[in-house]
């Protein structure tokens, strides 16, 4: 089926228009093109370029969308730096080829400033995805998108929203030292690679409930400031939670943790392990500062498979052991 961009003119009162498809004339002709253009990384590109928001659906890309090739202004004597200041959004499309907001050759690296929304919905990532150090400061959405190869969001940057929901992420997955404004969900999402998020931040409520966590999880050395939400989720290889400080309340009810570690973990709010099914979970040296934590693993209590060495309740000491 061909593909579609549609421009929006700088006017926030015109409404959008189809260039390729429909005989309306594009901005600066005065005839309308007889056959429609094809649809290239090329194209968007050169329309982003032109300071002109771009919508494409239905379109498959051979070749690589690399945002880092639009021009970039240098921060440093090593760095750059690609701002694009108009929407972005891209709806049932294929990208054969990468996908590119960040290049790092030599001792120069560009990185790319998105001022609006970054929009991916269904949309299949075939080959490797790179948005290390990306900023996105409208909306970020790659909902039911499928990551098909190896994909880095580290260092990104999400100032509203991002939406991962009813995502696969089907090989590796990174994004340590990320940072969420808001909410970050990855509600439903399935990850059957590594998953790495290790030092990210999350200022808003960050949910991971329904996901199916299929490889191993390093959550390890996050701060969240929301509520942190794996309720219902299946985490089948082994998850790393270890020193993270978790400022707003945490669920893990009705969740399945294979093999589990918080060690170190800092608790400033509840801690809700309900209906848990687990084969082992770990909480040696944990600290939970106001709020004891609530288990109820699910067939009955197995204090055997928790570890709670060294785990304390200020101001109260060591906890006891679980009965």
């Amino acid at each position: 089926m061909p593909g579609k961009i549609r421009l929006r003119p700088y006017s926030p009162f015109a409404n959008w228009l189809v260039v390729g498809l429909l005989s309306l004339p594009v901005a600066g002709c005065t005839t309308a093109a007889s056959t429609p253009p094809s649809v290239t990384a090329r194209t968007v590109l050169a329309q982003l370029a032109g300071h002109t928001p771009v919508l494409v659906e239905n379109v498959t890309f051979a070749d690589d969308l690399d945002f880092t090739t639009l021009p970039s202004a240098p921060e440093t004597e090593t760095v750059a730096r690609v701002w694009i200041d108009t929407p972005v959004y891209f709806r049932n499309c294929v990208f054969t080829g990468n996908v590119v907001a960040f290049r790092q050759k030599d001792d120069k690296t560009v990185l790319c400033a998105f001022g609006r929304n970054l929009t991916f919905i269904n949309c299949r990532f075939n080959a490797a995805t790179r948005f290390q150090s990306v900023s996105v400061a409208g909306i970020g959405c790659f909902s039911r998108s499928y990551f098909n190869k190896p994909v880095s969001f580290e260092g990104a940057h999400f100032g509203a929203e991002a939406y991962f929901d009813n995502t696969l992420f089907a090989t590796e997955a990174r994004f340590q030292q990320a940072t969420f404004g808001r909410l970050a969900s990855f509600w439903k999402s399935v990850w059957a690679g590594a998953s790495y998020f290790q030092g990210a931040t999350f200022q808003g409520d960050a949910q991971f409930n329904l996901t199916d966590i299929r490889a191993n999880l390093d959550f390890s050395l996050c701060t969240t400031y929301g509520l942190l939400n794996f309720n219902y989720a299946t985490l089948t290889g082994r998850s790393n939670f270890d020193d993270c400080r978790f400022r707003n309340a945490v669920d893990f009810g009705n969740a399945t943790l294979t093999d589990a570690s918080l060690k170190g973990a800092f608790f400033e709010s509840k801690a809700l392990f309900t209906n848990l099914t687990t084969a082992r979970l770990s909480l040696e040296n944990a600290y939970f500062l106001t709020i004891r934590p609530v288990f109820d693993l699910a067939g009955g209590t197995k204090p055997d498979v928790i570890n709670l060495t060294g785990a304390r309740l200020a101001p109260a000491g060591s906890l006891p052991p679980m009965r």
